[in-house]
């Protein structure tokens, strides 16, 4: 069943609303933190034409929010896109259009800059908002692997000695490294073969 719901920009005493339902999206710190970065997120999208933070309220109770940026496709793709951000609905509101409302906003927004392509962030785990986002017609076009950096560096140093021929350094002779490092690999690929 469809509800009345109304759109609106997110204002400051939005945070603990938006606290709620985007905790796994923030940064990991403690709740005073993250509601001072929700703060901060909600006045930089009120500064900016580029930025718009929204609210889904359904009477005076907000049902959903979604956050949009105009900006580019990536760093290398100079494409004109809308990034849509944690498009999310209260559990007791889901599959009454709330979802769809949000996703509208969005298209709105592209439209309302000539933007031809929106782009979308959902999380690996939301199978429901992965579905819905298929559903619309947003396809998979990458898959972002994040991990922290010391997780990484450790990573790096196993592989470092587990191939010892290669040499792994830092600065201007790196891509002779990474080089020496798949030369490395296909050596004992070979010598794992022939034996």
């Amino acid at each position: 069943m469809r509800v009345p719901v109304t759109m609106r920009e997110a204002r400051a005493d939005d945070a603990l609303f938006l606290l709620g339902i985007w905790q796994d999206a923030l940064r990991m710190a403690d709740a005073q933190e993250q509601l001072g970065d929700l703060e901060t997120i909600i006045g930089a999208a009120d500064a900016s034409p580029d930025q718009r933070l929204l609210v889904a309220e359904c009477g005076s109770e907000p049902v959903g929010a979604v956050y949009l940026r105009a900006t580019t496709f990536g760093p290398l793709n100079l494409e004109p896109t809308v990034q849509i951000f944690a498009p999310h609905v209260v559990p007791s509101f889901r599959r009454r259009g709330v979802g769809r409302m949000l996703i509208e906003a969005a298209v709105a927004f592209a439209e309302e800059r000539g933007v031809r392509t929106i782009a979308a962030a959902a999380s690996a785990g939301g199978r429901d908002g992965n579905r819905f986002l298929a559903r619309i017609g947003l396809g998979a076009q990458a898959v972002m692997r994040v991990a922290p950096t010391a997780v990484v560096r450790s990573r790096l140093n196993v592989l470092g000695r587990a191939l010892p021929h290669a040499r792994l350094q830092r600065g201007p002779k790196q891509s002779s490294a990474v080089g020496e490092l798949l030369a490395a690999r296909r050596s004992q690929r070979r010598s794992h073969t022939v034996a």
